[in-house]
């Protein structure tokens, strides 16, 4: 799947652009400019698919690095410091890599909601526009991580 097909390809080449010298990449003001703000959760798990390109399931620093390639092939590589922001602001775990809800594994606290019949909301009841769930879940641990990192 081609990144143009989830979001405009003039707003990619307006973000690329805007952060095309080396060490000016801000992953906050690049994933607005390419509209991933205002985007449905589906859309953002689409473009975390295309990211993730080893289908792993996560964005591991390496493939980070690649970020921008991932948007238009013309993109440059980010720079280890850029790599190691980006990662420190998106890994909500700490585990080195991002997964789509920004974890690893489901968390004990997962797990006793599950149990007590309180499931973890699902991504569909996620709010991009408002950085939060449609409904009041009483067990949330964490947020589409691409998302989280926006606010």
């Amino acid at each position: 799947m081609a990144m143009s097909s989830i979001l405009n390809a003039d707003d990619i080449k307006k973000a690329l652009d805007a952060f095309a010298v080396a060490d000016s990449f801000d992953h906050k003001k690049f994933f607005e400019i390419v509209g991933l703000k205002s985007k449905s959760p589906d859309d953002v798990k689409k473009v975390f698919t295309v990211l993730d390109a080893d289908n792993s399931g996560f964005i591991e620093e390496e493939e980070l690095k690649f970020v921008l390639k991932g948007f238009a092939k013309d993109g440059r590589d980010l720079t280890d410091k850029e790599t190691k922001a980006f990662l420190k602001a998106a890994d909500k775990d700490g585990d080195g890599k991002i997964g789509i809800d920004g974890k690893n594994e489901t968390s004990k606290s997962d797990h006793e909601c599950l149990e007590q019949g309180s499931p973890t909301p699902a991504l569909e009841d996620y709010h991009p526009a408002t950085f939060r769930f449609t409904s009041a879940p009483k067990c949330l641990n964490s947020l589409t991580s691409i998302h989280s990192s926006l606010q």
